[in-house]
């Protein structure tokens, strides 16, 4: 039976960090509820799919806080996004014949290629670290190291549980892509030196 997706604000908020707790963060539209299953409606003439199924009333506000939680890490990530991609070592500029070309930075604080999911991933971790279990915390953890893991053949990060951040953990090079081995940036792929 649908039914409203009640939203536990006081509670959630509650558990955010002061400086989030303020923020505009009503991020459920397009979910009800079938019992304790939390339904996304279809997308345009799609049927409804099951976004997630609560054991209980205390697993389906967990379940909004992480939502709510991913939700701040991705806006907040928007709103450094200029200030964040001056710690990378090689930045996107443009594609040509299907091939990126980069900017390269003299100093910076990543030997990688800028991935902006990097920021938002680290404040999505450290907002759900006091709120979730420790084995809830490793699962989230270990799903988003394999994230940033995704285009490179050796690991290249992991993430420090006590500091709370991704740390570059080889000197790997992306690969292009699934059908394209080679590494990322190529030879000849930097265009223009950044100070």
């Amino acid at each position: 039976m649908k039914s409203k997706l009640n939203v536990d604000w006081t509670w959630i908020r509650s558990h955010l960090p002061k400086e989030f707790a303020d923020r505009d963060i009503d991020s459920f539209g397009g979910y009800y509820l079938d019992g304790r299953n939390v339904m996304s409606e279809g997308e345009r003439g799609e049927p409804d799919t099951l976004e997630y199924a609560a054991r209980d009333e205390e697993d389906l506000r967990l379940w909004q806080f992480d939502h709510v939680c991913e939700l701040l890490g991705y806006a907040l990530e928007l709103e450094h996004r200029t200030e964040n991609a001056k710690k990378w070592r090689y930045v996107r500029v443009r594609a040509e014949n299907g091939k990126w070309l980069y900017a390269e930075r003299r100093s910076y604080v990543y030997n990688a290629i800028e991935d902006t999911r990097l920021a938002a991933f680290e404040l999505y971790l450290r907002l759900i670290r006091p709120v979730f279990s420790p084995e809830h915390f490793e699962e989230r953890v270990q799903a988003h190291v394999r994230l940033m893991n995704r285009w490179y053949r050796t690991p290249h990060w992991d993430f420090d549980r006590n500091a709370l951040c991704f740390v570059e953990v080889s000197d790997a090079k992306e690969y292009a892509g699934d059908a394209d081995n080679s590494e990322e940036p190529r030879a000849g792929s930097v265009i223009q030196m950044l100070g």
